[in-house]
């Protein structure tokens, strides 16, 4: 089936404020650049702060494929103290002593998560169980059940580590794979010590291509408006592309298939492309199916403009 929207289409970088919800933040950036359609592509608990791509108008069909990338955090694990909720909002479940810890043994224990590994989620977390969320399940004393999946850590920097306070802490930088809850590697890692921990902090620093340096404040959003919009494109650079002629842009506009020859674009079947204009206008995104010597055939998968050609 092909989407079609009804909405120009563009995205912009928030620095996410601590105590607001991804929902808050989207309704509050549509508000300020004048959006009726907006969304987000993965959550960010209210405690946590950085990167959230806001996608505005016909631009919320592309929030799957940057929703699927890795992303980097800035965390803060402190020792001696667990939460229900693992983070430093909760309430304490076990306390423990820390004059076991070691600096050597917690960078050998941060390293042994690098790689795939089997994480339960906390309960306290937007899965939906029954089709009801965990949290909501967990705030009203439910006994939440959730079952283990594979994430994967590509990179785990250690930044500071500090035992000589009285709530001993260490800081690092972690590259991970979807679905990675970071207040549940800091949890596992005090289980992997022997020690309860939780996450004091968290900083999201990238997702996608898009990394803190690209991220704006409420402030500046409201102050600089379209200034801080960015290209659709931007959400999906390494997609191949394909700058059709003024005939084929007119049969993407109604989303026929198209075909193209090997010598213009090479790919093998399931490809997406990104199809553009000769000026450059991002009108869809396109499936390669079949493949033989000479040719492709492509079939529409998401087309951003109406039967005119507006965006």
């Amino acid at each position: 089936m092909i989407d079609t929207g009804l909405q120009t289409a563009a995205i912009v970088i928030l620095n996410k404020p601590y105590g607001m919800t991804s929902q808050q933040a989207v309704t509050r950036v549509k508000r300020l650049l004048g959006y009726k359609k907006a969304g987000h592509s993965g959550i960010l608990d209210p405690a946590v702060t950085g990167v959230l791509p806001i996608f505005l108008g016909r631009a919320t069909r592309l929030a799957e494929y940057l929703s699927n990338e890795n992303k980097q955090y800035d965390a803060c694990a402190v020792f001696g103290r667990a939460t229900d909720t693992q983070d430093a909002t909760g309430v304490t479940t076990a306390t423990g002593n820390v004059h076991t810890l070691r600096k050597e043994a917690i960078v050998d224990a941060l390293m042994s998560f690098v790689g795939e590994y089997w994480q339960t989620p906390p309960a306290y977390s937007a899965i939906h169980v029954q089709g009801v969320r965990a949290y909501e399940l967990a705030r009203k004393g439910q006994d939440v059940n959730l079952a283990a999946r594979l994430v994967t850590i590509d990179h785990i920097s250690v930044c500071e580590i500090d035992l000589d306070t009285d709530e001993p802490f260490v800081r690092f930088s972690v590259s991970c794979s979807k679905g990675t809850y970071i207040r549940t590697l800091c949890h596992d890692l005090g289980d992997k010590l022997y020690v309860p921990a939780h996450m004091k902090n968290l900083i999201r620093t990238k997702t996608g291509p898009f990394t803190l340096s690209d991220a704006h404040s409420l402030a500046t959003i409201e102050e600089r408006k379209e200034d801080v919009l960015l290209q659709p494109e931007s959400a999906v650079p390494a997609m191949a592309q394909w700058i059709v002629t003024d005939e084929q842009w007119q049969q993407v506009m109604h989303g026929v298939s198209l075909q193209c020859s090997v010598e213009f674009l090479q790919a093998v079947p399931g490809t997406l492309v990104r199809i553009h204009n000769k000026y450059g206008f991002f009108g869809a995104i396109y499936a390669v199916q079949d493949v033989n010597a000479s040719w492709l055939t492509l079939h529409a998968v998401k087309v951003f403009m109406n039967a005119e050609g507006s965006p």
